[in-house]
């Protein structure tokens, strides 16, 4: 990942972040060097776009093929009443180009297939799934480990949320371990709730592309909304994944 200079413009923009201890101008460069895939663009991608442009992140590819409903205006943010029934990419591409002018923004309308997921995270550093569509999932899934990229998993339903880091060669794939979920694209959430862990996925995303690396690999974090806690669950290569063993192999 090749860096790039931090106009003075964008040195005073970020300059509470520069300033943590750890992070410093060089991991902002490193963010800035970096292109993100976002698949998704519902209640929980809207969020995670909003804290990757506010915090710096060089360009981001967001794909999803939804229009905006009224439904989506409970929990995604970033959608006005005027924006119904608009491509949620063509929307979230002009709203976050004005967010922040010093990144760039591509929206990408379309469905992601087997044909085009490939060409989606070429390019990229990062993918980030925040679908609800399982079969999408494994399809990001494919291309994570064929590139060799990292995954960040992320699902919210009801008062719940899930969050984990997925990355070839250096822990399981999404095949390894998670069950499939119900068949339900839109479930039922409480409005908060994606912006709670939309935060956390930027918070594991900013580690990884600025250089601290993933804290989330091999670790499933779950957050219980209705009695306010978390727990986790540890995850566990299997040597015998028809996705990422051979993978395991070489490492």
């Amino acid at each position: 990942m090749s860096t790039r200079c931090l106009s003075p413009a964008e040195v005073t923009r970020y300059s509470r972040q520069i300033a943590l201890d750890g992070w410093g101008q060089e991991a902002q460069e490193k963010l800035k060097a970096s292109r993100v895939l976002l698949a998704g663009m519902g209640s929980l991608g809207s969020a995670v776009a909003l804290h990757l442009l506010a915090t710096g992140v060089g360009a981001l590819r967001v794909v999803d093929k939804s229009r905006v409903s009224l439904a989506d205006l409970n929990g995604a943010l970033l959608y006005r009443e005027r924006d119904l029934g608009k491509p949620k990419s063509t929307v979230a591409e002009r709203r976050l180009k004005e967010i922040n002018p010093f990144v760039t923004v591509e929206g990408q309308g379309k469905t992601i297939t087997e044909h085009n997921v490939h060409r989606l995270a070429s390019g990229c550093h990062l993918i980030i799934d925040t679908l609800q569509e399982e079969h999408l999932a494994d399809l990001l899934n494919l291309a994570a480990v064929r590139q060799r990229l990292p995954l960040i998993h992320a699902r919210v339903g009801e008062m719940d949320g899930r969050l984990t880091t997925f990355w070839p060669g250096q822990g399981p794939c999404l095949a390894c371990y998670l069950p499939k979920a119900p068949g339900n694209c839109h479930p039922a959430v409480i409005g908060p709730l994606p912006g709670i862990m939309g935060a956390l996925l930027s918070l594991e995303a900013l580690r990884i592309l600025g250089g601290l690396g993933p804290a989330l690999v091999g670790r499933l974090l779950i957050f219980k909304g209705r009695w306010f806690y978390f727990k986790e669950e540890r995850l566990r290569p299997n040597p015998c994944c028809p996705v990422c063993g051979f993978l395991q192999v070489l490492s």
